[in-house]
């Protein structure tokens, strides 16, 4: 305490000192000074972002809390100890950016449950005060690393935890003995199913829906396609799941025994016709994920990250990976396949790319993998077999590699494009050339990649520009011709790298976040279709915003939430083959080469 405290004195010119002289009479100032603190406080109201103090001291033997003092939302450090305050109001939650508060050697005799809200807190002092309990609430305030409670009169139990365990762990115990009576959130609970009822057309087609429940298109002809419904969910892995990582969260609702029923009670609920999910572990795809789907009538295909072939059997069991099951009475599956980044990566490397030596100091080195599956599927219109592909990825998650998401990405498509092709010389061995771009393609996953970075640009326009600040000057321009799908290898530009899928995003231009954590809030899960060939009906929505901020709720995973992640779901329709010629661009006017 007494190098903080010397820390404080330095700063001292930052902190505003308010001395009440006549507390005597009701805790309340002369009238020179309550002038001049209404006229401060007004003032930095007025303008809190130009405060210069963030620093309040208030002495003066003081029996009310200030009024106005809450309002004051920019402060970070407030000292009010050797006071009289008894009652701490609570509006002290509008105090968001408070880290330090020092109430010692006051006459507190009850702490409002609001004061949780104050989730920036890392100091609390409450020596010599009259405290008897404490909130349940109190243990929101997982930043806390100083919870001073001496010479109170605790409860013998309350003593007892004090005494006993440290400040991270008591918080710990606090929080999971709160009481969580607010409702689950309304998508969550099914309550929400506008999707039923919203179009969500793509900017290419401008369709509209017609009264018997078919889709007509923009020349007014009608489009009997085949409607299914796909869920893309990162269901959180249970090695990941720790109070470390999630301390805001229960430890009782970080347990993979309570998440995995919350989990499987949504992938129930909205009974999607395919799902892709990331971070399924590899043990609890064979004893959980799989036998509980089969009972739902689906089945399903999973590969873990590379680094479980370099590990035991008992070890690689707790690896995670990706995962595509489907609807068993709705599709059968063809050919399944695998996609190493780290492997493509070096196989690059050897052949074409040793130009450029980050493909191995970099990218070889991110074990992340997708997994492609070839479905036929019944066309309702014909009654003939359609086939199309379904791809899931989750690309490496660390901010600082975003030249690796880039490059994975890339490597994704270039990958589903060779496949694809190689798939159909098999099914066409005297053809003299096959057209990828005729087979119907969905990919989705956790890209780890905001709307305004490279990867989504990349995937959404079909193009990127070489020199993309995502690709961090870290000379990848030299070789990324070489890592492209078809159109950049015929036809290398100067500036763009370029694709030939024709993709859209299923939630394009929505505002809300599929991954929510304390520290993180954004778009990062996507659903991409090929507009050539589907029709985006439309989507789940995301869970109210209101929610959050009603209840309070800091980040997921949450007693309601299982993951960190939102699913998203869409219901797409695949158009008759007959109507995949037409051109549904995305507005870049691309030609196929």
């Amino acid at each position: 305490m007494q190098r903080k405290r010397k820390l404080w004195e330095i700063n001292m010119s930052s902190r505003r000192q308010v001395h009440f002289l006549d507390a005597k009479e009701n805790g309340c100032t002369n009238n020179a000074q309550q002038k001049q603190q209404s006229l401060q406080q007004r003032k930095e109201k007025q303008s809190p972002s130009k405060a210069s103090w963030d620093q309040l001291e208030i002495l003066g033997g003081v029996k009310i809390f200030p009024q106005g003092l809450c309002s004051m939302s920019f402060l970070r450090y407030l000292y009010m100890s050797h006071n009289r305050i008894s009652v701490i109001p609570p509006e002290i939650a509008q105090l968001k950016n408070l880290v330090h508060l020092d109430l010692s050697y006051n006459m507190v005799k009850i702490l409002p449950p609001e004061i949780g809200e104050i989730t920036e807190l890392k100091e609390l002092h409450l020596q010599c005060n009259q405290i008897r309990c404490l909130p349940m609430q109190l243990g929101r305030l997982f930043q806390l690393t100083v919870l001073n409670l001496n010479h109170n009169p605790l409860n013998p139990d309350m003593l007892q935890l004090y005494n006993s365990e440290t400040t991270q762990s008591m918080l710990s115990w606090l929080l999971d003995s709160e009481g969580f009576a607010m409702p689950p959130p309304q998508v969550a609970s099914g309550a929400i199913w506008a999707v039923a009822a919203i179009l969500t057309r793509s900017r290419a087609m401008s369709t509209t829906s017609g009264s018997n429940g078919t889709t007509s298109g923009a020349n007014g002809s009608t489009i009997h396609g085949t409607a299914f419904t796909v869920m893309c969910y990162n269901v959180l892995c249970e090695a990941y799941a720790t109070k470390k990582q999630y301390p805001y969260c229960p430890s009782w609702a970080l347990q993979w025994e309570y998440r995995r029923r919350g989990i499987m009670d949504e992938l129930r609920a909205y009974q999607a016709d395919i799902l892709c999910l990331q971070e399924v572990e590899t043990e609890q795809f064979g004893v959980f994920f799989r036998p509980e789907l089969a009972k739902a009538g689906y089945e399903g295909i999973f590969s873990p990250k590379s680094r479980a072939r370099t590990m035991t059997a008992n070890e690689s069991k707790y690896v995670d990976g990706v995962a595509i099951f489907w609807k068993r009475d709705r599709f059968t599956l063809v050919k399944e396949d695998l996609i190493e980044f780290s492997q493509m990566a070096v196989e690059k490397y050897e052949k074409d790319c040793k130009a450029n030596h980050q493909m191995i100091n970099r990218v070889m080195v991110r074990d992340n993998v997708a997994i492609m599956a070839i479905f036929e599927v019944l066309e309702e219109s014909t009654g003939q077999r359609r086939q199309l592909v379904v791809s899931t990825a989750h690309i490496h998650w660390d901010p600082e590699y975003s030249d690796v998401k880039l490059i994975q990405s890339i490597m994704l498509l270039s990958a589903l494009w060779k496949k694809i092709e190689n798939h159909l010389r098999e099914q066409n061995p005297q053809a003299d050339k096959v057209d990828v771009a005729s087979m119907p393609t969905i990919i989705c996953g956790d890209f780890n990649s905001l709307p305004d970075s490279g990867v989504f640009e990349y995937l959404s326009r079909g193009r990127v520009n070489k020199s993309h600040l995502d690709f961090k000057e870290l000379g990848y321009a030299k070789i990324l011709d070489k890592l492209t799908p078809r159109r950049s290898q015929l036809a290398p530009t100067e500036e763009h790298l370029e694709h030939d899928f024709n993709l859209l995003p299923c939630y394009f231009g929505s505002n809300n976040c599929t991954n929510f954590t304390y520290g993180f809030r954004g778009v990062i899960d996507y659903i991409f279709f090929t507009a050539d060939h589907f029709n985006n009906i439309g989507y789940l929505d995301m869970i109210p915003e209101s929610w959050f901020a009603q209840n309070g709720i800091l980040g997921c995973p949450h007693p309601h939430i299982s993951s960190d992640h939102f699913s998203l779901l869409a219901e797409l329709e695949l158009l008759p083959a007959s109507g995949s010629s037409s051109n549904h661009g995305n507005g870049d006017e691309r030609q196929t080469s």
